[in-house]
């Protein structure tokens, strides 16, 4: 059997980083306006996303559609996304879930998320993610990833900054010049939004627990049964454990059902 090459590590990331707040805003417009067509005329008609050059405009559309719009096995589609964005209050369970979506659209993002800080946070409650130790990080990542190698100085570090700046803004890391990394607090809202689509998908309990998504939430088993009782609590889902044989009973038939009675 041929072994699988690894995904090839891009740049992509570096030309736009997180992007929160113009990806809420191109959502909370593609909610309004019911086409992503009309959304994109708008925002050169408009220039809602107030920026000054349409090649900027152009970038953040790319991007938005790539990492939130493509279907891939484990996250939910973009129309459950926009009513997600749509049917929650708060602003932290939104970041929360574009989150997922930026890891899964950028293989280094997720490595790092996972690899690096989430081995760390599983260790200690908190560290300093210093250059020196992010430095060492890719350089053991670059006998895996020769193409890292490729990459000139100033790619480098200015992958480096925008990932910082991108735990900064998913609330992770504190605010510059601190390197003090903590773990985020996993809103119920975002976790059953992961939940129920995983349901819907097939997943035996044993499966959802084991899923790659809350490893880049950092959540333990105990951590998982805990946001399971929370769940369970606001009436979204029974769940029961007996050692090691779990029990997951969703209250809604599907994961529309589950947002469209949030809203």
């Amino acid at each position: 059997m041929s072994k699988v090459s690894p995904k090839r590590y891009t740049v992509g990331f570096k030309h736009v980083g997180a992007a929160y707040d113009e990806a809420l805003m191109l959502f909370k417009e593609l909610n309004e306006r019911g086409s992503w067509d009309k959304v994109v005329n708008a925002a050169y008609e408009e220039n809602f996303l107030k920026k000054r050059s349409s090649k900027w405009i152009q970038v953040l559309l790319r991007y938005t559609k790539k990492r939130y719009f493509r279907k891939n096995s484990l996250l939910p589609e973009g129309n459950f996304l926009t009513n997600f964005l749509n049917a929650v209050n708060s602003n932290q369970a939104r970041i929360q879930a574009l989150f997922q979506y930026i890891c899964e659209s950028h293989p280094l993002v997720d490595r790092l998320v996972v690899g690096l800080v989430g081995s760390n946070l599983k260790s200690y409650n908190s560290f300093r993610l210093t250059k020196p130790f992010y430095s060492d990080f890719i350089s053991k990542e670059a006998e895996v990833h020769p193409e890292l190698n490729e990459w000139a100085d100033y790619t480098r570090e200015k992958w480096r900054r925008d990932f910082y700046a991108f735990l900064r803004s998913s609330g992770l890391m504190e605010k510059h010049p601190s390197t003090l990394v903590k773990k985020f607090i996993i809103k119920p809202e975002t976790f059953a939004f992961f939940l129920y689509n995983l349901i819907d998908k097939g997943l035996s309990p044993s499966e959802i627990f084991g899923s790659h998504l809350w490893k880049r939430y950092f959540l333990t088993q105990e951590d998982i049964e805990e946001k399971l009782s929370e769940c369970q609590v606001k009436g979204w889902l029974q769940y029961r454990s007996l050692g090691t044989i779990y029990e997951l009973v969703p209250e809604f038939s599907s994961l529309g059902m589950w947002i469209d009675a949030i809203e």
